[in-house]
């Protein structure tokens, strides 16, 4: 489940692991209580973050794009199957800033890419993991299964994720000692930059 809490200059920070499916409607219960609290910005962390279910991850970017494609998929045929944008999203214009890095993977680089698509929110951070495969389980007769690939995933510009992973646009590497995390930091600086834009 996401877990999230205001810094001391009224940003918000939200830490989400996974996409389960619960933690569309946790991240709906964080963004109301955000709201309440006055968050100026709002910072996404999905690093190290290896995915889970895109009913969940289409549910969680809806709350931040106003319309359009969260992703669509393509099949081996050319078949294209369109995961379109939820109404009602919660948080539509709060700045926000998302944070990825080679472990962001998969359901992460499909709301990252979703938000980076529609110029919603800034990655920050490194290279993701280019995971963004459709996969059927198939059961063979011995007992034992495998994973087919049947289709690969496309952000709403038509970016393969597949092997490709995103690039940020903002690259910060990860600290030198696990008290650094100046990937947050540079993610907390350039959100102050931006409220203190739009508040002159």
């Amino acid at each position: 489940d996401p877990a999230g809490g205001l810094t001391l200059d009224g940003l918000a920070y939200v830490e989400i692991s996974t996409f389960a499916d619960n933690t569309d409607e946790a991240l709906a219960d964080i963004l109301k209580e955000i709201e309440k609290q006055d968050a100026q910005g709002v910072v996404l962390d999905v690093r190290n973050n290896l995915g889970g279910l895109l009913s969940t991850t289409v549910n969680m970017a809806s709350q931040f794009l106003k319309d359009g494609l969260v992703l669509y998929s393509a099949d081996g045929d050319g078949k294209r199957t369109d995961y379109k944008v939820n109404p009602g999203g919660l948080a539509l214009d709060t700045p926000l800033v998302v944070l990825v890095n080679r472990y962001s993977a998969s359901a992460s680089e499909v709301l990252s890419g979703a938000l980076q698509d529609h110029e919603r929110a800034v990655l920050i951070g490194t290279v993701t993991f280019g995971k963004g495969s459709v996969n059927q389980p198939k059961r063979l007769s011995d007992g034992s299964g495998l994973y087919i690939t049947i289709g690969r995933w496309y952000t709403p510009k038509g970016r393969l994720i597949e092997g490709h992973g995103l690039e940020p646009d903002i690259w910060v590497e990860v600290g030198s000692t696990g008290d650094e995390d100046p990937q947050l930091e540079r993610a907390l600086e350039y959100l102050g930059a931006q409220v203190a834009a739009t508040s002159r």
